[in-house]
């Protein structure tokens, strides 16, 4: 783990990974420390993520998440919870403050524990996929992006 991404690290071990296992995901083992996955089982299937960090250990994740155990097309093959939508790494979830929100704020990065609260905000639009199949703003489906 890079010294960049640490604190980062170390704030999704001590609140976000506590906390989606309080509702009822189960870590997995992993032999690639830059993939950490997540499993749960539903009444339609099985809700699984993973936080997937930069391969270079810079302080950027982003979460890809699927729908294993059903055929049901309301569920795509799965997709990305970022930041905002979009390809670029830029979209994913990190300390960097965009531009604008730098100019506004003059602060030039987020902390990791508001990097996290904003996680766990926009969690809230996964759980109503896996639920229901509802796409919110932060959800990024390449098929319907390409």
């Amino acid at each position: 783990m890079g010294s960049k991404a640490k604190p980062l690290n170390d704030e999704m071990k001590r609140t976000f990974y506590p906390w989606v296992k309080s509702k009822g995901f189960q870590r997995q083992k992993s032999s690639d420390p830059h993939f950490v996955e997540f499993r749960r089982a539903s009444s339609v299937g099985e809700d699984v993520f993973e936080v997937q960090w930069d391969k270079y250990w810079r302080p950027y994740f982003v979460i890809n998440f699927s729908k294993e155990g059903t055929e049901d097309p309301k569920w795509l093959k799965g997709g990305r919870l970022q930041r905002k939508r979009g390809g670029p790494m830029r979209c994913w979830f990190s300390l960097a403050r965009p531009l604008f929100h730098k100019l506004y704020s003059f602060r030039w990065s987020y902390t990791p524990q508001e990097v996290v609260q904003e996680l766990q905000q926009a969690f809230s639009e996964l759980e109503r996929w896996w639920e229901h199949g509802e796409i919110g703003e932060h959800l990024y489906f390449m098929q319907l992006h390409a």
